[in-house]
């Protein structure tokens, strides 16, 4: 599995496999422990580490013989990435956004040399499973990664994945406190608070009936489960549905639909959503190796009509978003609605005056941000709540890559993108289809598709499919959904209670101090939060006592 790894990261951070290991972690007192292996919890670790390596208020006078105890979570058979920068994901597919929106200026720079120096070893998987977009990529990318000069450029994603994995590798490495850091390859499925009035402590339970208890939790799993299209247990007749083309991992699902496509003289493919995974499939779907010889044409159904967009950084405009403007100069009480109602009225003229995404996205970022800031406490929980995310869904953006395949298929008639909404499936007549409706038209429309794939996003908490940990902590009140319903609430130590924090999507719908939180998708805010977090992990007064000392 790991057999094109660097050897000394390949021999970095294995699972602890022995049952009698895992019983041995178990019986010890963790001082801190992470719940998923993703950038959220990797990147706290990280900075954890070396805040402590550089806290000067931690006293020399310590035991030097005991060690901090750490454990990491990940149900997962990979520990490092993550859904996003994993194996799950494919080896091919790229990050939405170029390098330098990608990353925040502080890890740029480091990050572009990491890859310069690793890209060897690093192409390897991506090469191998290279179909003729991929191949296109390396003849464009490949020299600028080579030279340094990849800042613009649309990268893999496992690359970043395995740089985390590297960074966490050096840190542990060079680092002078005495940390034993284990993983433990298992599902956690509850997690109880245990505290008293003096200090704080988790029975965390994972799938193999064994219990670990820690003083502090980082909770860094991902969006909830992604909504089922299937609410009735249809059989399927005559059609491929992947439910979460991400499960186990994209590269099988893309070895079902091939398979199937190699069936069919000609194949109809519908995708439910207009969101960034459906760009995806769409490009890793034209990027199979034998695709030129299918006959396929794609229908995409999403209540917005459209797909993401291309957006070209810096693009000079003369576009104007004159209600936003007006807003940011009025007087009158500002409201939630009142931002979002502007924003609409100058996309609306902004469509009808031919002007994309490259030109209004950074102006309606800018009054935006600056309108958000200037809300009551109360408005800005509305705005998470909803406004936001539906601000988020009129913006949504990608790169040249996985725009480019829409655009070609689009201009051969091999794509369409309807207006509506997935109702359901109905068997009929020895097949199944699918039933949908278009936006603005009276009744509904059946029509038979080949291969349906889900792309509709997560329902957040509500939905009940929802993972075995995240149901044992909304019913057992441990942590409480946000009104948004896409993530838990916490304060403004990032904390659903003392000693239990939250980084990563599941902050959704939170007003952390005076800034308002409605999706958590960027890195370079994840890794600010991450900061944040592990230096109030440090400074909170009920765990510190005795870790200090063992410091």
């Amino acid at each position: 599995m790991y057999e094109w790894v660097k050897k000394d990261l390949k021999d970095f951070g294995n699972y602890l496999s022995k049952s009698a290991d895992i019983e041995s972690l178990s019986s010890k007192e963790l001082d801190l422990a992470f719940i998923g292996a993703g950038l959220s919890s990797t990147y706290t670790l990280i900075e954890f580490i070396e805040q402590i390596e550089n806290n000067n208020n931690i006293p020399n006078n310590h035991d030097s013989n005991k060690a901090y105890e750490i454990a990491v979570f990940e149900k997962d058979s990979w520990i490092w990435g993550g859904i996003p920068y994993g194996r799950r994901s494919s080896f091919t597919s790229l990050i939405i956004t170029p390098l330098d929106e990608f990353l925040p200026e502080s890890e740029l720079d480091e990050f572009i040399n990491w890859m310069k120096l690793n890209y060897k070893w690093l192409i390897v998987p991506f090469k191998k499973n290279a179909g003729e977009r991929s191949k296109q990529w390396l003849i464009e990318s490949e020299k600028k990664i080579i030279s340094g000069k990849s800042s613009r450029i649309h990268i893999p994603r496992y690359f970043f994945g395995m740089y985390i994995w590297e960074k966490l590798q050096k840190t542990i490495s060079k680092s002078t406190k005495k940390v034993n850091l284990n993983f433990v390859n298992s599902e956690v499925t509850s997690i109880e608070n245990k505290s008293s009035s003096k200090k704080s402590n988790f029975k965390i339970s994972i799938d193999k009936n064994i219990y670990f208890n820690s003083n502090q939790v980082l909770l860094g799993v991902g969006i909830p489960q992604i909504r089922s299209l299937d609410n009735n247990n249809n059989e399927f007749l005559n059609l491929l549905y992947l439910n979460d083309p991400y499960l186990p991992d994209l590269e099988s699902s893309l070895n079902i639909i091939s398979d199937q496509l190699s069936k069919n003289n000609s194949s109809k493919i519908l995708i439910v959503g207009a969101n960034a995974s459906a760009l995806e499939l769409i490009y890793q779907i034209t990027n199979l190796k034998d695709f030129d010889h299918f006959n396929v044409c794609f229908s995409v159904i999403a209540p917005q009509g459209k797909l993401p967009d291309l957006f070209i950084k810096d693009k000079e405009t003369d576009f104007i978003a004159r209600e936003l403007q007006n807003l940011s100069e009025s007087k009158n009480n500002l409201t939630a609605d009142s931002i979002l109602e502007s924003l609409k009225k100058d996309l609306t003229y902004a469509d009808k005056n031919g002007y994309l995404i490259s030109d209004t996205l950074p102006v309606f970022t800018q009054y935006v941000g600056q309108l958000v800031n200037m809300l009551s406490k109360e408005e800005k929980f509305k705005f998470i709540s909803f406004h936001g995310v539906e601000i988020g869904r009129l913006q949504r953006r990608a790169g040249q890559e996985y725009t480019q395949p829409v655009k070609e298929l689009i201009k051969i008639k091999k794509l369409n993108v309807i207006k509506g909404k997935f109702i359901g499936f109905i068997n009929q007549d020895g097949s199944t289809m699918v039933e949908f409706k278009i936006q603005n038209e009276g009744s509904n429309q059946n029509s038979k598709f080949d291969i349906v794939i889900n792309c509709a996003g997560s329902s957040g908490l509500n939905n009940k499919n929802i993972s075995p940990l995240i149901h044992q902590l909304k019913q057992s009140g441990l942590c409480t959904p946000t009104s948004s319903n896409h993530g838990f609430t916490v304060g403004d130590n990032f904390d659903a209670l003392p000693g239990f924090y939250i980084n990563g999507p599941l902050l959704a719908g939170n007003v952390v101090g005076d800034m308002g939180i409605w999706h958590v998708e960027h890195c370079g805010r994840i890794m600010n939060f991450a900061r944040q977090i592990a230096k109030i992990i440090i400074e909170n007064d009920k765990f510190t006592a005795t870790q200090k000392s063992a410091l």
